[in-house]
């Protein structure tokens, strides 16, 4: 901490200085300034009255004493042997004016080196801090490479008012065990306050044990495609660092559904790195973990859904979202086979020419399950209403226990009011 407050106290110095060093620079010649101060310095010099001769009648006048000559009344402020003792020429004042310049320079000269000297020494002292600084940090992170991993949570500390739930997890809940890496769902918890004749509000906790007997420092990211029934686009449920030779226990909020009921929770991605970024393991094969509730949510079809497509894999419906300057289509789609998909998306096509959209990017849709998808809509593109346009869109699916299986929609009409026959 002191150190921090030293290096920015001097930083904060090193601008001020900087500042002044620029101040000096550009008033070292102000040529109107020096100009004046010359003018000045002229106009103060001591001049005594003449005696000068009238211009009128020849008679001495001295001009000490008389403001008109005191023989004919003639003025003389008109007279060159008067006037001449006053006008200070421009000569002298160019002369006296490089004289307050090369003074003005001289003096400008000596602080801009004062100040170049201060500048060079607060840089010099802020580049030291900063070696300081980085090699006690890499020392330390020599010492004790990870500093971010995660340690042993409470569910009272990370999530007050959760309790375990009134089901249990099926089987050991083990969703990875590979390479001395394990992760393990080992319970699940609920909010109690939230729950409502009406309905459910809160979210549900997940808690995780991680075995990390790799030898090495890893991070990790585990993904959530499914639950219950349902699955939409992947939900990261966290993206975290592991210390080498630790076991913790951890816990995940879930947004994924409005019920506190759980039956089964399909994870679809976990990738496992070194610190080097050198891959320990990666899953190839969604994991489905089971419980001993039966819930399973109910197929929500929006109002206005219209069914576009249908064979013996899949049912696929479209709703049209259309709000202010926004636009965007929403797919439901049915797996009605007994083997697991993934979805993708190809470009729109509107009046067509192919348009960059928000795509599905192989999306999961377990077997038995239904998936709603985010809105797709042309990305950059100004539509104000994409159904007053020919809009397409096509679907690849993919099936990794049976790649026979998988197919393509084609360009499927996204326009259409009313169900295919």
């Amino acid at each position: 901490m002191i150190f921090a407050l030293v290096f920015f106290a001097l930083l904060i110095y090193l601008i001020a200085e900087i500042i002044h060093y620029c101040k000096v620079k550009a008033n070292v010649i102000s040529r109107n300034e020096v100009k004046k101060a010359a003018e000045e310095k002229a106009r103060n010099l001591k001049i005594d009255d003449p005696i000068i001769s009238c211009d009128y009648c020849g008679a001495k006048v001295d001009t000490r004493i008389h403001k008109v000559c005191p023989q004919c009344g003639g003025a003389f402020d008109k007279d060159i042997e008067w006037t001449s003792k006053f006008n200070v020429k421009s000569e002298f004042i160019d002369e006296q004016t490089r004289e307050i310049i090369s003074q003005r320079e001289e003096k400008a000269q000596e602080e801009a080196k004062k100040t170049l000297k201060r500048i060079r020494n607060t840089i010099f002292a802020l580049v030291g801090i900063n070696i300081f600084i980085f090699g006690v940090a890499l020392i330390f992170l020599l010492l004790n490479p990870l500093t971010s991993a995660r340690g042993n949570e409470t569910i009272d500390k990370q999530f007050p008012n959760y309790v375990r739930a009134d089901y249990n997890i099926e089987g050991d809940g083990v969703i990875c065990d590979s390479n001395g890496f394990k992760i393990t769902l080992t319970g699940i918890y609920t909010n109690p306050k939230y729950v409502r004749d009406e309905g459910y509000y809160g979210s549900i906790v997940l808690e995780f044990q991680v075995d990390n007997n790799t030898g090495k420092d890893v991070s990790a990211s585990l993904y959530c495609s499914g639950n219950s029934g349902m699955s939409r686009e992947s939900l990261i449920l966290f993206y975290d660092n592991f210390k080498k030779n630790k076991t913790v226990k951890i816990y995940e909020q879930m947004y994924f559904g409005s019920s506190e009921k759980v039956s089964e929770l399909v994870f679809n991605e976990l990738r496992v790195n070194t610190t080097n970024y050198d891959r320990i393991y990666e899953l190839k094969t969604p994991v489905k973990i089971k419980t001993t509730s039966d819930f399973t949510y109910p197929l929500e079809l929006e109002e206005g859904s219209v069914l576009i497509f249908s064979n013996d894999m899949v049912d696929i419906y479209k709703t049209y979202n259309l709000r202010e300057n926004d636009c965007g289509y929403v797919l439901t789609i049915i797996n009605k086979s007994d083997k697991d998909f993934n979805v993708s998306s190809d470009n729109l096509l509107i009046d067509g020419a192919e348009e960059d959209s928000s795509k599905l990017r192989k999306d999961l849709i377990p077997t038995g399950y239904w998936y709603k998808s985010n809105d797709l809509a042309p990305i950059n593109s100004d539509y104000k209403d994409l159904s007053q346009n020919d809009t397409r869109l096509s679907l690849n699916f993919s099936c990794k226990e049976d790649p026979s299986l998988g197919f393509s929609t084609g360009y499927l009409d996204l326009n259409p009011q009313t169900d295919i026959e």
